[in-house]
């Protein structure tokens, strides 16, 4: 939606909430609302507002997980992914969003990370790929995760405002404590995050706990220390009531030693966290490899040093190759041939 001047004339705060559930919480693609605001106002909105969305160009179920993966395309052609997860209850599905095309971290595993940063996603780019997915689904969209393209707290305003959007009862009305946004571990954005108070879930994309070793894996981390990053962490748990997410992606021979569960006791023993453990999903040729069942099960055995809950995280798409910014990957070389 394109900005606009209505001079004297601005919406109430139950005006705008109509115009909200009317376009997001009802979804429609006009301003005829249900409950009418001043006529002139609903004229101004015609006149000063487009009604956009991204375009579709490809989508990809899973066979085994039933996942689906949707490519959107920008106006100005810019390549956005988007993943609809069934849950365990029937009906219900969780949508992992983008929020940038491209991202600037550069984590060496990630596809994503190779596409590097295009631009970031507006608002409305955002809640198009909500708006969209939900559109073509029986069900119920009832969870969010920001763990699509993009580091969410690299676009922190635009994100922000989307999970109020989508956590608004006149909007997505999605619980506010079933939308989760990830990051790498920008430190600023964790601090302003937690002063500001928000009841979104965090998820830190941690992997490794030792700072030589976390850098190479994901570069931007290197700008704050594994010390500056736990110590933010600690403050939000502190502040919080929910369990704080340490995700780690698993990768054979790389992260699954004992040095690691020693240097996680050093920096995060007794906060109120969990483990997210997660498969690397890595299809170049030769890039990280999996760990093995063997391997993976020694690495739980030493995590329990830790006294935290460990949760194994299965990868959606697997069956199609398709992690995060591999269908965007595939489109933008097909463009190139």
């Amino acid at each position: 939606m394109s900005q606009a001047n209505f001079e004297d004339e601005s919406l109430s705060l139950a005006q705008a909430n109509r115009v909200l559930a009317h376009l997001v919480g009802d979804g429609k693609l006009d301003f005829t609302l249900r409950h009418p605001i001043r006529k002139s106002m609903q004229q101004k909105l015609g006149d000063h507002f487009s009604l956009d969305l991204l375009k579709i160009i490809d989508q990809i179920e899973d066979p085994g997980d039933k996942s689906v993966r949707f490519l959107f395309e920008a106006q100005d052609k810019t390549l956005i992914e988007a993943v609809r997860i069934p849950l365990l209850k029937p009906g219900h599905f969780s949508l992992c969003l983008s929020s940038q095309g491209g991202c600037a971290m550069a984590c060496d595993f990630c596809a994503t990370g190779r596409l590097g940063l295009k631009r970031h996603l507006q608002t409305w780019e955002i809640i198009s790929q909500f708006w969209q997915i939900r559109e073509q689904t029986i069900g119920r969209i009832s969870g969010v995760v920001f763990m699509g393209q993009g580091e969410p707290f690299h676009n922190y305003d635009a994100v922000i405002k989307a999970a109020q959007i989508l956590s608004s009862p006149s909007g997505g009305r999605i619980n506010s404590k079933n939308i989760t946004i990830s990051t790498v571990g920008l430190v600023p954005q964790i601090k302003r995050f937690t002063k500001e108070g928000h009841p979104y879930r965090l998820i830190i994309s941690l992997t490794s706990a030792i700072q030589e070793k976390r850098a190479k894996l994901l570069p931007a981390a290197s700008a704050w220390s594994v010390d500056e990053l736990a110590l933010a962490v600690r403050d939000y748990a502190e502040h919080g009531k929910e369990l704080v997410t340490l995700a780690w992606v698993l990768i054979k021979g790389v992260n699954t030693g004992a040095d690691e569960v020693k240097a996680l006791k050093e920096h995060f023993d007794g906060m109120k966290c969990k483990i997210n453990l997660i498969d690397v999903n890595d299809a170049r040729p030769n890039g990280y490899e999996r760990a093995d069942e063997s391997e993976r099960k020694n690495f739980i055995g030493l995590l329990k040093e830790l006294k935290v809950p460990i949760v194994r995280r299965y990868s959606v798409g697997n069956s199609r190759h398709s992690a995060c910014g591999m269908l965007a990957g595939m489109r933008l070389s097909e463009l190139s041939i």
